[in-house]
């Protein structure tokens, strides 16, 4: 019981962390393994899979200048420990309102489910809901020459 007030506290410390415009990302990641897993997904299959801290801070370091403004809106946070399980899982709904560097809004719903071990997180994945956002197409740009 007592676990399980103290690890929600951590998550909802670190999503508002999250709020802050030029938010301290090393201190964000500081309750996350050096070889963890980050994974972020959509219903539509669009995603990535970024091992190791120093990539994912290199990915959150990118997030937040390409969305300088950003809200998240916590719903639920959820977290399951057993003490004989090496690894807990704790999960957090959000909604999210991002505002990208040319002043679009963007909002979104999502969930991210966290393997923690040793109050360590080592997985983290993401689960987005675009809706809400422009259309894909509107989203990627062609790579190639015609």
């Amino acid at each position: 019981m007592i676990v399980s007030w103290m690890v929600k506290r951590m998550v909802r410390s670190a999503m508002n962390m999250l709020n802050e415009d030029d938010f301290d990302v090393d201190a964000f990641l500081k309750g996350w393994a050096d070889d963890a897993i980050y994974d972020g997904t959509s219903e539509l299959g669009v995603g990535e899979t970024i091992k190791g801290k120093k990539a994912i801070a290199d990915w959150f370091q990118k997030w937040k200048r390409e969305f300088p403004k950003r809200k998240f809106d916590v719903k639920n946070i959820c977290f399951s420990a057993w003490p004989l399980c090496p690894t807990n899982v704790c999960m957090v709904q959000w909604s999210l309102t991002q505002t990208d560097k040319q002043g679009r809004e963007y909002r979104y719903d999502g969930v991210t489910v966290s393997h923690v071990k040793n109050l360590k997180t080592v997985r983290a994945t993401e689960h987005i809901s675009f809706a809400g956002l422009p259309q894909l197409s509107t989203l990627i740009r062609p790579t190639a020459k015609p």
